[in-house]
């Protein structure tokens, strides 16, 4: 691997918080550019918690140079101002509107420094009468028909839709305004110019549903894959019989060619029997443990997995093989780790820094290295509260 990232020298200036741009922003950094995060003095970026930097923190904000501005003052949105003069990408996930306020939304950008590459991250992106609602995760999960596929997907007969504690939509958007930026400033290499990048939580979460959405608009509604857990006899596993092969593979493993000419397991007619199909699956799984009903039919051709714990990934032989993660060391936390991105290049090392910002780490250093203010100035920022103490 060379040593060279393809993002070194570009300059990102981070308005975001909480999961969904950090993410993106922290993706970046991985991958050499430089990414400056501001956030407001005293308690920071929410995730920071009580105690000042937590593990969550680290995690979408290895890497990042913390500067703390208190924009509600114009000294400090002038500081703000001036880093993004410098600055080839701004990032934000307020809620539209907000950065208007600080003139630090693109309108008030672009005429300035048209090769900027602007990135807005919000619930119900930046147009349209919900435009202006606050959004977490788990509203637009609820928003965009997701947990209404899912709901459906469950067994137990409940009016309840299912809860959540995974934060689906702002991982998932995180990584889409990453590759966006991505493409914006490729475009900018090639043809020249920035650009504004609206990037919407609800939009990308229907992206997971397609096959419901096309279904939605028809009279005759096709049947939709459900895949079931298939009960063994210490817990469950998860076994996906889709091509005729992983049929083919299925009844020799459990020893019931009979399957295979069965009028509901014929190809167009197995994906709405899948239910079925799992029953007589577990007339054999029932008989094997878990781990036994992974190799078998994996060995024949079916993809199949034992359910795994989160405490059991550290572990694992494909993530340790994979060099998942990256070990981070912290003065208060002590020694974790945190995962690297999904994705590994031959050209580069692209995985996680090994150090997480403390809140306003970087203030001084970056006010007096990137703007050029000497110390005097600084104290009296700090005097006046646009800036954060150290």
């Amino acid at each position: 691997m060379t040593q060279g990232k393809p993002l070194a020298g570009f300059k990102v200036v981070d308005f975001s918080a909480v999961f969904a741009g950090p993410i993106c922003t922290r993706f970046l950094v991985d991958c050499g550019a430089e990414v400056i995060k501001i956030e407001p003095p005293g308690a920071g970026d929410m995730i920071r918690g009580i105690e000042g930097t937590t593990r969550v923190f680290a995690h979408f904000n290895a890497g990042k140079k913390s500067v703390a501005l208190d924009l509600k003052l114009p000294e400090a949105r002038q500081l703000a101002l001036q880093l993004v003069a410098t600055a080839d990408v701004v990032v934000e996930n307020f809620r539209p509107g907000i950065m208007a306020r600080f003139g630090l939304d693109y309108a008030s950008l672009s005429e300035q420094y048209p090769d900027l590459v602007y990135c807005s991250i919000s619930g119900y992106g930046q147009s349209g009468p919900l435009a202006g609602r606050a959004a977490f995760a788990p509203i637009v999960h609820a928003a965009s028909g997701f947990d209404h596929v899912v709901a459906q997907a469950q067994e137990q007969d409940s009016a309840r839709p299912i809860n959540w504690n995974i934060m689906v939509a702002d991982i998932l958007t995180g990584a889409y305004a990453f590759g966006a930026i991505q493409t914006a400033l490729l475009n900018r290499e090639r043809n020249g110019g920035g650009d504004f990048l609206d990037v919407a939580m609800m939009d990308a979460m229907m992206l997971l549903i397609p096959a419901q959405i096309q279904a939605a608009q028809m009279k005759v509604k096709p049947p939709i894959a459900r895949y079931c857990p298939m009960k063994t006899s210490d817990g469950f596993v998860m076994a996906c019989v889709i091509s005729d092969k992983n049929m083919q593979g299925l009844c020799e493993a459990i020893d019931r060619p009979e399957l295979a000419a069965d009028p509901r397991f014929v190809p167009g007619q197995r994906i709405p029997n899948m239910r079925a199909l799992i029953d007589e699956m577990e007339t054999w799984s029932c008989h094997h443990t878990a781990v036994e009903c992974e190799e078998i039919l994996n060995a024949a051709g079916v993809p199949c997995s034992v359910y795994v714990s989160p405490d059991e990934l550290f572990a694992h032989p494909q993530v340790v093989a994979r060099q998942s993660f990256t070990s981070v060391s912290d003065d208060s936390l002590g020694d974790f780790v945190i995962q690297n991105m999904p994705f590994k290049f031959t050209r580069f090392n692209a995985n996680a820094f090994h150090w997480a910002p403390s809140l306003g780490e970087h203030t001084n250093q970056v006010l007096s290295e990137e703007l050029q203010l000497e110390e005097q100035a600084i104290s009296r920022l700090q005097e006046q509260g646009a800036i954060a103490r150290l």
